[in-house]
């Protein structure tokens, strides 16, 4: 397996609908997995959940290499990722038909880059705290369920695409947020936008709320979704226990990560987090 690193692999009876989790930069598996506390729910709904580990503390997505050379890891997570996925079809953990990819903020960017070269491998995508670069121009083979979810007060990957390195030091300019959707709409040929939804608040209110964009008219009904965070920092949805965790920002309490990336897995076609009929 090109540069094979350790991955956790949270298996249920297979081959199963799987779900692969890309941590953010100089994080790693085990935190993730202790984040998103997605163990029991992935069981109870028959889900493999797989965290790899990037090569380092960054992965390497290929695009933020050319504008901070020596920042990344020359590792090819790209073969990392496809053998991966070889891997976990042949020992019969994964679906090959059911393999979802997710990544947070640098491991966000990691997925994008993933899915923009292997649409055809991977059920669907979900970008949390991430958002693409203009160049290289993504061309995904064919239309892909996506997600993404972004805080419009993000003090690191930031809703007009600049990406921070610490509290001041700018590594890279990429698409806005709302660039990075709209890029997304005309790759799944979506031809329209509904008007968007506010999340029902579970918590105070003025906490960050949630406003749900949904492309319509796509390519096969193929969801493209975006969750505003209105207020919402370089954090995951949800309520967390992590009090550093503040200093990135607020969170909003109107969306669990697991229910939104789990819910997103199991029926793109139902946007989690709204109201079920």
């Amino acid at each position: 397996m090109p540069g094979y690193r350790s991955a956790l692999v949270e298996r249920v009876p297979g081959p199963a609908p799987t779900l692969i989790v890309l941590h953010g930069a100089a994080l790693g598996a085990a935190e993730t997995r202790d984040m998103l506390r997605l163990t029991e729910a992935a069981r109870t709904a028959g889900v493999a959940v797989i965290y790899p580990d990037a090569a380092g503390p960054f992965w390497n997505d290929e695009a933020l290499a050319l504008r901070a050379p020596g920042l990344l890891s020359a590792a090819d997570d790209v073969g990392f990722l496809d053998a991966l996925l070889d891997r976990l079809v042949a020992e019969r953990i994964a679906d090959p038909a059911r393999i979802h990819l997710a990544g947070i903020s640098n491991g966000g960017m990691m997925a994008l880059s993933y899915a923009c070269r292997r649409a055809g491998r991977i059920a669907s995508l979900a970008l949390l705290q991430a958002t693409q670069p203009a160049e290289p121009p993504c061309a995904p083979s064919r239309p892909l369920p996506v997600l993404i979810a972004a805080g419009t007060e993000d003090p690191v990957v930031r809703w007009d695409g600049t990406v921070l390195f610490g509290p001041f030091i700018e590594v890279e300019r990429r698409l806005s947020v709302p660039q990075g959707f709209a890029a997304w709409r005309a790759a799944n040929g979506c031809t329209g936008l509904a008007p968007p939804v506010t999340l029902p608040r579970r918590g105070a209110a003025d906490e960050p709320a949630i406003l749900l964009h949904r492309a319509t008219g796509c390519w096969g009904g193929v969801a493209t979704l975006l969750y505003e965070i209105r207020g919402g920092g370089h954090r995951l949805p949800g309520r967390d226990d992590w009090p550093l965790l503040r200093l990135f920002g607020r969170a909003t309490p109107d969306l669990e990560v697991g229910e939104l990336l789990l819910g997103f897995a199991l029926d793109p076609a139902t946007p989690p987090g709204l109201p079920r009929r």
